[in-house]
């Protein structure tokens, strides 16, 4: 993984940045494995830093007083969008929003990957923020969590005692709190190849400005062979700490054949299932009658698909 020296990983003064009327040091290594380095050396001093543009609404705010931050910007290994064949499209954590929304790799594979994160905030936003950040920083009212949790997308891990990936519905364990170790980093996702009979549909309800983080937010993926349900996926998102799925309702849908019927009853059982938090955008008894109605409505779409 590379030697942690004494002057920060190995680091030259060019990648170093002081800020001594803010208190915090920037360091920016050029390669996972010096960032891995840095983490487990400065230890719960250190924080890393993406895009930013979570991190530091958190330090000005004063939820964080890191001494150091190790930025990932510099890390060209983790700037990519591939497609690679019985694996399915693989996201470097560097790589923006926007590069995401905008890559016809995606577009071609995953349509509704694309469209969820050409829905997150604006343009300014999205050409700062970077896929890794909004993975591991496990907001519950993010856009891109809910979708690759509906996708199966797998969330790639690297630390000192090696590289691991962990499927998204098991990488949130609580509010802003993942399966990270303090000396991991989040280098990319993997969603798997879907195919040509995949469909997908993202819906969200933002009860403020359209450039809100949704109230409740809908992903459903389905695989069809004619009019008959193969597999299906749905994810319920900004509801719970980490976006909920439930394989047993999912699987009523299984070899039956869709259609209005079918999309209320998933829908009913996923709003029995889900216990709503309550915050600004909405009550849980709010929340609980619009993941019936989004749900459907997301049934519906995939099933029209043509």
């Amino acid at each position: 993984m590379g030697e942690v020296g004494g002057n920060g990983g190995g680091l030259s003064g060019r990648n170093r940045t002081i800020s001594s009327e803010r208190g915090f040091e920037i360091l920016r290594p050029t390669d996972a494995a010096s960032a891995v380095g840095l983490l487990a050396r400065l230890g719960t001093e250190a924080k890393v830093l993406g895009g930013g543009t979570a991190i530091v609404l958190l330090y000005q705010r004063g939820l964080l007083k890191p001494r150091h931050l190790i930025s990932l910007a510099g890390i060209a290994e983790l700037d990519y969008v591939r497609f690679l064949p019985g694996t399915g499209l693989c996201i470097g954590a560097t790589t923006t929003h926007r590069a995401v929304e905008t890559s016809a790799l995606v577009r071609d594979h995953s349509p509704i990957l694309a469209e969820v994160f050409q829905s997150v905030a604006n343009v300014r936003v999205r050409n700062q923020a970077t896929v890794g950040g909004v993975v591991a920083e496990a907001d519950y009212a993010s856009d891109p969590p809910c979708v690759l949790a509906a996708l199966d997308a797998g969330v790639v891990i690297q630390g000192p005692r090696g590289g691991r990936t962990i499927p998204m519905v098991d990488f949130v364990t609580d509010l802003y709190e993942t399966v990270l170790a303090s000396d991991e980093i989040v280098t990319g996702v993997v969603v798997p190849e879907g195919g040509p009979n995949v469909r997908g549909a993202y819906i969200k309800f933002v009860t403020r400005s359209s450039e809100d983080r949704p109230c409740v937010a809908v992903a459903a993926v389905m695989k069809r062979r004619g009019n008959t349900c193969e597999d299906l996926r749905v994810a319920v998102g900004a509801v719970a700490a980490a976006p909920q799925r439930f394989p047993e309702i999912e699987a009523i849908g299984r070899g039956e054949r869709f259609g209005e019927t079918l999309a209320r009853e998933v829908a009913r059982r996923y709003a029995d299932a889900i216990d709503p938090i309550d915050d600004l955008r909405g009550s849980s008894w709010y929340r609980k009658r619009v993941i019936e109605v989004l749900v459907r409505r997301a049934l519906e779409q995939v099933g029209d698909a043509p």
